[in-house]
């Protein structure tokens, strides 16, 4: 499965993680502490709604909670407006404002599918970070 996603820990209500990754690690966006990565997933019953993960299930599967509820969401490289039920999905932008969806995310990379951008071609692994990518080094994600 690769270097699954830093699961942020909660204290006191507050999210704590180590201050080598203050960003980027996955749960709850409403805590206060750190920034998590926001996923659009679609639960079942539902429609296509901004949530969190709290958990990584499987190198392509996350445990989503949108206002529609929780589940078991498998990552998807489609925009956020095809998404079907059981499916989530990221949208990585580079440095020149292009963008691409995430096919797979570890702790430290992306695997990517071009929508509009160009420094990049389907299947190229990039850098993630949250904001500030670099040209043709890495790409931003989006964070809550």
């Amino acid at each position: 499965m690769g270097r699954p996603l830093k699961l942020a820990e909660t204290v006191d209500g507050n999210l704590k993680v180590p201050s080598a990754n203050t960003s980027g690690t996955i749960g709850n966006t409403a805590l206060s502490g750190s920034t998590q990565i926001q996923f659009t997933g679609y639960v079942t019953g539902g429609s296509a709604n901004t949530g969190y993960a709290s958990k990584q299930t499987g190198s392509k599967t996350f445990k989503v909670t949108t206002s529609d509820g929780t589940e078991d969401l498998l990552l998807t490289a489609v925009a956020s407006g095809s998404l079907a039920a059981g499916q989530c999905q990221l949208t990585a932008t580079d440095s020149a404002g292009g963008t691409y969806y995430v096919s797979k995310i570890t702790s430290r990379y992306v695997t990517l599918v071009p929508n509009d951008g160009t420094q990049w071609s389907s299947g190229q692994k990039a850098l993630w970070v949250a904001s500030g990518p670099s040209l043709n080094t890495s790409v931003s994600i989006p964070m809550a």
